[in-house]
């Protein structure tokens, strides 16, 4: 089954809105149902997943992060998201669970993450458990 969709404008109001008309799209119900499983994502777009599922105001946070991924000889790893300021880490500690719960969607072998900032050309890291509790060295 094929669906057709196409955009004509119709009208302006004036005020620059349009109003739209769909026509000259063609999808295949396949292209809607293309889910493609994580075992054959790449890192990027598990990274690009893992943003999707925060709200608006969280993803524009993420943006301006930066994302490694530290793998151990055990094959666990630890997430380590470097925020631009400090102001953008202590936001984003009071996501941890569900900066967890999205790990726990794209990742199975991250066990930890860290919310780091870069301060004095020194890194700054606070790590976390997947349940949010503070890890002390």
């Amino acid at each position: 089954m094929s669906w057709k969709l196409s955009c004509t404008v119709l009208k302006t109001n004036g005020v620059g809105d349009n109003l739209v008309e769909f026509n000259d799209f063609d999808f295949e119900d396949e292209d809607f149902l293309k889910i493609k499983p994580i075992s054959q994502m790449s890192e990027g777009e598990k990274l690009q997943r893992f943003k999707r599922f925060f709200d608006s105001s969280s993803r524009a946070m993420l943006q301006d992060c930066l994302f490694r991924i530290v793998d151990y000889e055990d094959g666990t790893g630890t997430l380590e998201i470097l925020c631009p300021n400090e102001v953008v880490r202590q936001r984003l500690s009071k996501k941890k669970r569900k900066i967890t719960n999205n790990i726990n969607t794209c990742w199975s072998h991250i066990r930890w993450f860290s919310l780091c900032v870069q301060q004095d050309s020194e890194l700054h890291c606070q790590k976390f458990t997947r349940n949010g509790d503070l890890v002390t060295s």
